[in-house]
């Protein structure tokens, strides 16, 4: 039995395409049910996309096993429609894996899911299964590991570990988490570096200037509870939105020329415990990456790409 997949997708038929021509290059996804959650248009002038992306879908209804496609009559947004329908797949079934349709995946991603799944069922301790990794270069630690690191471009979870989070009244308000965090855990939780790649988007919740990410609150509560995320040394997926199609991902070009692990991977820690070495190679890459002027360039590409899209 394999994990089944709840796909979410829009208005990007290009993306979509791509995703999953990539998904079913793994050779189990024929062994793979796939619940496909289309969100509905903001506008009318979306319908045409999102109609497109209802055909592609239903055109790979071959390649895997079971697939059903819910589409929304009315647009929930990201963070909405993912609460509400990763636990309806997880009300009838006991994992899960999540995939978006900007994500493309490796031919080996869906087994070492599923591995990574069973393997750690029973340890309550780790929440996640991170399908992406940050593009680091180390070969000092084995083909996986863990850290506090959650990532969101591909992942798995359990069912007690979804509901514990969704049960919680409290997990999901922003104002909770300013409460409860101190300014030791608002370091530790963006990974002890001088850079805020987490707590600023806790911020922007709270504040309005995102449109109710789920995804923040999710890791936060995975911080409080100490627990841990596994990882792949050499990333599984790759995010291909970050071409100024997404309507809240800065542009970035790195991601897209990112190489994707072709490889099975054989080796899994047996300690549960935060690697420190693999820690130290992901804040390294990203002290790097987002230093003062790549910030800024990275900012002045998406102002770009937004005034071209406005005009357009």
């Amino acid at each position: 039995m394999y994990s089944p997949i709840a796909f979410f997708a829009f208005n990007r038929p290009y993306h979509t395409e791509r995703t999953l021509k990539s998904l079913i290059n793994n050779k189990i996804s024929k062994d793979t049910e796939v619940f496909a959650f289309i969100d509905g248009a903001r506008n009318n002038n979306e319908l045409h996309l999102i109609d497109s992306v209802e055909k592609i879908i239903k055109s790979y209804s071959g390649n895997f096993k079971k697939l059903t496609i819910n589409r929304s009559e009315k647009n929930l947004s990201t963070g909405t429609t993912q609460r509400i329908n990763i636990s309806n797949v997880l009300s009838k079934h006991e994992n899960i894996i999540v995939l978006e349709d900007d994500v493309c995946v490796s031919k080996y991603f869906l087994e070492y899911m599923n591995k990574g799944l069973e393997k750690y069922k029973d340890f309550k301790k780790v929440w996640q299964i991170n399908g992406y990794n940050y593009p680091i270069k180390s070969n000092s630690y084995q083909d996986t590991f863990f850290t506090r690191s959650m990532q969101i471009w591909g992942w798995a979870t359990w069912k007690d570990r979804w509901y514990e989070f969704m049960d919680d009244p409290l997990s999901n308000d922003p104002f909770y988490l300013i409460s409860k965090f101190s300014k030791k855990d608002i370091r530790e939780f963006n990974l002890d570096l001088k850079h805020d790649i987490n707590w600023s988007t806790v911020i922007a919740n709270a504040e309005g200037k995102l449109p109710n990410t789920f995804d923040i609150c999710w890791e936060a509560y995975i911080f409080m509870k100490k627990g841990l995320c596994l990882s792949p040394r050499i990333s599984l997926t790759k995010n291909i939105g970050h071409d100024g199609s997404g309507s809240i991902c800065l542009v970035d070009k790195e991601f897209e020329k990112a190489m994707l692990n072709n490889h099975r991977i054989n080796s899994f820690p047996k300690k549960i415990s935060e690697d420190p070495e693999a820690l130290k190679d992901i804040q390294k890459y990203i002290n790097k990456k987002y230093n003062f002027l790549n910030r800024v360039f990275n900012r002045l590409s998406t102002i770009y790409s937004n005034l071209k899209k406005t005009f357009y």
